[in-house]
């Protein structure tokens, strides 16, 4: 495999590059750490800051993206991160949504989307709507600061109760606490830790880890985009915007201060770039993993719902076959766990624990060809050994 000009054009070294759709696929395998499989001993935050993190809404699908990307990690591994080393931190940063991130990269991503993110969105329309103005939630800023800072860590339930006794009408049963507990992370005022008999709690993020002084706006962009293409090259500056959710000035700054850092590539008619220093170690490595030679392991990866190999691009560019966008959208803000072959979802898999040896059940868009079904049980296998329990597959009826 090799890359090559548009054959259109005489000026050969100011022309795009064109990868054909497998080769692009097999380059973003390797930009998030999917393939090829090793045994590298990264830990979880080192391996969080090179795919710049995992959405994590749901806490088991994080887990499942970490051990999606490394052989020798374990869901035990990566509590201890969260919980004792602090070395990882389940936060609000990237499009405004739960990810689990390094917390050597908080001052980076909370100057980029923290203030962004705090006002934008829904949220302070829905608060208005329960009764709160800005007036209170600035309140309620300093309440939650205040709170945790004298018997953090607490639950959201004592947090609302705080808030009332300091005159915020905040109804307990309602989405409000969230939405200012989400707010107080954004502004870097608190941050989730480890469970208090079994709810999610938060203490004040400086009392929980420490946290470098933020760079400069125009720093953390150029670092955000160098960073971005590093974890998702190729891509586009659209994907770049589909997948942080910054403002379009912001995204066209960072895109433009990186320029001269990257190479044009076309990617199935569209236009995309690479990190030029990337750029020939990839070539190198795809040429001597040629299709006939990839290990047998790599060609199958069984990933969670709302995993960064579809949530790091727009619509256009992400692996989904046409045709079978509503299986893993299904709507209602759902993606499901996906079937993965050769870089391309093929179907999609769920957990089911109803029985007393808990399975992984996959549902192939086509029948799954019989070389990929020896891998795919090494993945099933692997999810066993990440959270350290009997696994066993089964296919959808």
């Amino acid at each position: 495999m090799t890359l090559k000009p548009r054959e259109d054009s005489a000026k050969e070294l100011t022309v795009p590059l064109e990868l054909t759709p497998t080769d692009a696929a097999r380059y973003r395998l390797r930009s998030q750490r999917l393939t090829p499989r090793t045994d590298d001993e990264s830990s979880p935050s080192e391996l969080l800051s090179s795919v710049c993190g995992v959405q994590a809404q749901e806490k088991r699908a994080a887990a499942l993206g970490v051990r999606a990307r490394s052989r020798t990690l374990t869901e035990a591994d990566l509590e201890r991160a969260l919980y004792e080393d602090r070395s990882v931190v389940r936060t609000w940063c990237m499009r405004g949504t739960l990810h689990l991130v390094a917390t050597a990269d908080l001052p980076l991503l909370l100057s980029l989307f923290g203030e962004t993110f705090a006002s934008r969105g829904p949220e302070p329309k829905r608060l208005e709507a329960m009764g709160l103005g800005d007036t209170d939630i600035d309140r309620a800023m300093e309440q939650i600061r205040t709170a945790l800072g004298e018997d953090g860590p607490l639950t959201r339930e004592e947090l609302a109760t705080r808030l009332q006794r300091g005159g915020v009408d905040v109804d307990p049963s309602s989405q409000a606490p969230y939405f200012l507990v989400r707010r107080a992370a954004l502004l870097g005022i608190a941050c989730e830790v480890a469970p208090k008999e079994g709810q999610m709690a938060y203490d004040l993020l400086d009392e929980w880890v420490s946290v470098d002084e933020s760079p400069d706006r125009q720093t953390a962009l150029v670092d955000l985009a160098r960073r971005y293409l590093r974890a998702f090259q190729p891509a586009s500056v659209d994907d770049f915007a589909a997948w942080s959710g910054l403002y379009v000035r912001d995204v066209k700054l960072a895109w433009g201060l990186v320029a001269d850092e990257t190479t044009e590539v076309v990617v199935d008619g569209r236009d995309a770039a690479m990190l030029t220093e990337d750029l020939e170690a990839y070539e190198s490595a795809m040429e001597s993993r040629a299709e006939s030679t990839v290990e047998a392991a790599d060609r199958v990866r069984l990933l969670p719902g709302y995993d960064s190999l579809l949530l790091g691009y727009e619509k256009e560019a992400r692996p989904i076959p046409r045709g079978y966008e509503s299986q893993v959208w299904p709507g209602s803000g759902i993606i499901r766990p996906t079937l993965v072959a050769d870089g391309e979802v093929t179907g999609t898999w769920r957990l089911d624990r109803a029985r007393a040896t808990t399975a992984v059940v996959v549902d192939p868009f086509e029948r799954l060809a019989p070389e990929l079904e020896a891998p795919l049980r090494d993945e099933v296998e692997a999810i066993g050994e990440f959270f350290d329990t009997d696994v066993e597959l089964r296919f959808a009826d």
